[in-house]
């Protein structure tokens, strides 16, 4: 025999069947107002609000996770478009720089051809680190044909003179340098004198007689005097005079044409024939 508890779940199980058949039959026969259907609709009724609000529930969280994941994507996209834009920054970056090194030496390359001498171009590879001694090393040496002493030039003008020399390096020391001594005149006067280097990169213009008339803004060049530099280089220009009733000379700074500190290539001048070199008041 069955459990007595198996055995009502049976019974109830069968007199549930029993009404459920009952109850579709009866809800095809009876017509749209019959009881059936007008209970059908009450609980339609009732329980829709309650449908809507769990759809919205439903809805919303279902929109909060697309948000979620659409905000990932985003963030993914926007960190990719950060490393173009990193990447482009740099490309551009690099065009610009190859196009003014480009612009450079095709500067470099005409004024070579305007030079009745023979020349060699070259690279700074490095400074002098302090104030106290201006000069740089560039990347030609003995092997390429430079020598002690040879005049170094820019096209805006001149840059210095050849005092050590390596097989692949040159040091160069520039006119800025305090032991540095150039044979100079006024291009307007005729006047000559010596331009001299200074602490600080500055330059000063020596031996220049106190009633001479030279003004502010007068461009000095290269005398030729001394064997060391070829004649008519520009050398800077004038930007102070002064001098008391006592000196015997004039007291004249002159700022050089060459931007030493964005300097980069220059021309090594190979065949001027050399003599030992001019040297200022404190020597080398």
């Amino acid at each position: 025999m069955y459990p007595p508890r198996k055995r009502l779940n049976q019974i109830i199980l069968v007199v549930l069947i029993l009404l459920s058949i009952a109850i579709i039959t009866l809800h095809h026969k009876e017509g749209e107002e019959g009881f059936l259907h007008r209970t059908q609709g009450f609980v339609t009724n009732l329980i829709s609000p309650l449908q809507s609000g769990v759809s919205r529930v439903v809805n919303s969280f279902r929109h909060g996770w697309g948000y979620i994941f659409e905000l990932g994507q985003l963030r993914e996209e926007n960190r990719q478009l950060r490393r173009e834009v990193a990447e482009f920054r740099r490309e551009l970056i690099s065009l610009r720089g190859m196009e003014r090194e480009n612009r450079r030496l095709r500067k470099l390359v005409g004024f070579k051809e305007k030079l009745e001498y023979r020349t060699i171009p070259a690279h700074v590879i490095g400074k002098s680190p302090t104030e106290w001694q201006s000069t740089i090393i560039f990347d030609r040496g003995s092997a390429d044909g430079v020598a002690k002493d040879m005049p170094v030039v820019v096209e805006e003008g001149l840059v210095g003179r050849v005092i050590e020399v390596a097989s692949h390096a040159t040091q160069v020391q520039l006119i800025t340098d305090r032991k540095s001594g150039v044979a100079a005149q006024i291009l307007r006067t005729g006047e000559t004198g010596v331009v001299e280097g200074q602490i600080g990169g500055e330059l000063g213009l020596q031996f220049i007689p106190k009633d001479s008339s030279v003004k502010k803004g007068d461009i000095i060049i290269t005398s030729g005097l001394g064997g060391v530099f070829p004649k008519g280089v520009p050398i800077g220009k004038v930007v102070e005079v002064k001098g008391r009733t006592h000196d015997l000379y004039k007291r004249i700074k002159v700022k050089s044409v060459v931007d030493f500190s964005r300097l980069e290539e220059v021309l090594i001048i190979t065949d001027f024939p050399l003599t030992p070199p001019f040297a200022s008041s404190e020597g080398r």
